[in-house]
């Protein structure tokens, strides 16, 4: 643990303490103590610009805008910049919105019920609001800045790139069912998963895992020739990839 607490006490901040119940269960009782229209989110490994604030302040626009949210350098790289129109199609394709550059209106998160505080969601539990309140009619803005810092922390890329992949199948399958989506947007999805992180596993050496997901993704849909030379590729003793 670090002493983000004490030096927000320090500040005047209130403080609240609970048993560990993942990134939901706190996100969930912070927005609950708020008395305000809007929250800020942001997680302990990251760093807020000094204008964030100032510049999500002036994108919030009427009163059906849920989310406020920018951009994020990551390891010193700048991920994809978001459509300028944020649909629950263009979220169901992937999750654009960066969670630490998230301002959230209070009366959309209690509209959907919240963070959903499943254990197997613990990692998209933010792409699975933002998904609920996109289906739910909700607007989101995009500032057009750098907003937040991400510092990761030091983890097993293999035991992280399988938990995220768990979780992405999960949330896809519950949100397919509670939502009422049709199988065929189901099925993309899960194609689209499976071959996603099958590369990102291949490329951490987990071979057997690799094989598994690229093999699912061939069910779903056409893996392409560079999915089908990683397939064969798992069966060799490959040498651990250079981490320097």
């Amino acid at each position: 643990t670090d002493e983000t607490a004490a030096v927000a006490e320090a500040a005047g901040a209130r403080v609240i303490r609970q048993s560990n119940g993942g990134p939901a269960s706190a996100r969930n009782t912070g927005i609950r103590a708020a008395t305000t229209e809007w929250v800020v989110l942001l997680d302990a490994d990251d760093l807020a610009r000094p204008s964030r604030l100032a510049q999500q302040a002036a994108r919030l626009g009427n009163d059906q805008v849920a989310v406020v949210f920018g951009g994020y350098h990551v390891e010193g790289k700048v991920p994809p910049a978001a459509p300028t129109e944020i649909t629950f199609d263009a979220l169901w394709t992937r999750n654009w919105i960066p969670t630490s550059t998230v301002v959230l209106r209070r009366a959309a998160w209690e509209a959907v019920g919240g963070f959903d505080e499943a254990r197997d969601l613990i990692g998209v539990e933010d792409y699975n609001l933002w998904l609920r309140l996109a289906h739910a009619g909700w607007g989101f803005n995009r500032v057009d800045e750098i907003l937040v810092d991400y510092r990761p922390t030091p983890a097993s890329l293999t035991a992280q790139t399988r938990r995220f992949a768990a979780a992405e199948l999960a949330n896809a399958r519950k949100i397919a069912l509670t939502l009422g989506l049709a199988p065929s947007a189901l099925r993309a999805k899960e194609f689209a998963i499976y071959k996603e992180y099958g590369f990102e596993l291949f490329h951490v050496r987990d071979l057997s895992a690799s094989r598994e997901f690229l093999h699912e993704a061939a069910r779903r849909g056409p893996i392409g020739w560079g999915g089908q030379l990683r397939r064969l590729a798992t069966y060799l003793p490959l040498p651990p990839r250079d981490r320097g």
